[in-house]
């Protein structure tokens, strides 16, 4: 494996690819690395491990190939990074692999629970956002600004009784930005807030809608408020989605993200 000194080489290696370009630190603030056109990032803080994704590099050919040829790349790339006795020196607790060569993974390395889950991203030349989300939205629903901390009760206990699948981080700092709407009693009707990349982009997280009243634009209006913060904020905005989501992906999509990797992130339970 080739390790890439700096992010401005990783960049440059992975064809100007989005979520290279969004998503990881400048400058690096862990290892990275590429084989055979196979990059491979390491990933710090509490799941501690590696991404590895296939990129438009300089050393893979400009013909398209088969995915049974990525695969095999992907394949000599998890193998290197077992190997070389990387994951353990590094303590690498899991492993985030392209969906598509999820079996690959599964093959070298003894993965356990994980999900799958789609990273998009829009800026200002893909973005398309209406002046008004919806004529679904009732015109007394009141958009406001909420803060993390100080509005921490209301926010979980909101997210906790309309989703099941809770990730965010609620009242900790880490959502820069939370957006809600409100009836005219006060009552949140959706909800959702923006963390930041490593980079510094605005990420989406914890978008909510109230389970009987889905279906009627709320999350779209939540999702369009924040995506102009972002836009604003540093003209690019990311975000990620269960890969199973559909209705929210069809939000998305018609705002003008778009994936840039499918994920299947996975627990390291050994090196295989």
């Amino acid at each position: 494996m080739q390790r890439v000194p700096d992010y401005a080489t990783a960049v440059r290696l992975s064809g100007d690819d989005p979520w290279v370009r969004w998503s990881i630190a400048a400058p690096l603030a862990g290892e990275v690395w590429v084989h055979d056109g196979v990059i491979l990032v390491e990933r710090r803080g509490s799941r501690r491990g590696f991404w590895v994704a296939p990129i438009t590099a300089a050393s893979v050919k400009a013909a398209p190939e088969s995915d049974q040829d990525e695969g095999r790349r992907v394949r000599a790339a998890l193998v290197e990074l077992r190997d070389g006795g990387h994951l353990q020196r590094l303590g690498s607790r899991s492993l985030s692999v392209v969906q598509a060569h999820a079996a690959v993974a599964h093959e070298v390395l003894e993965l356990g629970n994980g999900g799958d889950w789609d990273w998009m991203w829009v800026d200002a030349s893909t973005a398309s956002l209406p002046d008004r989300p919806s004529a679904a939205v009732p015109l007394s629903a009141i958009e406001v600004v909420l803060h993390d901390v100080d509005d921490a009760e209301e926010i979980s206990a909101f997210t906790h009784r309309h989703n099941p699948h809770v990730w965010t981080q609620i009242g900790t700092g880490r959502v820069h930005h939370w957006v809600g709407l409100r009836d005219l009693t006060g009552d949140l009707l959706a909800l959702g807030g923006a963390e930041r990349e490593a980079t510094g982009v605005p990420h989406l997280a914890g978008i909510v809608t109230d389970r009987s009243l889905r279906c009627r634009g709320l999350g779209t209006a939540v999702t369009l408020a924040l995506s102009r913060w972002a836009l604003a904020e540093g003209g690019v905005c990311t975000l990620g989605m269960f890969s199973d989501n559909e209705p929210a992906r069809a939000i998305y999509r018609r705002l003008g993200y778009r994936t840039a990797r499918a994920w299947h992130s996975r627990d390291l339970l050994g090196p295989g």
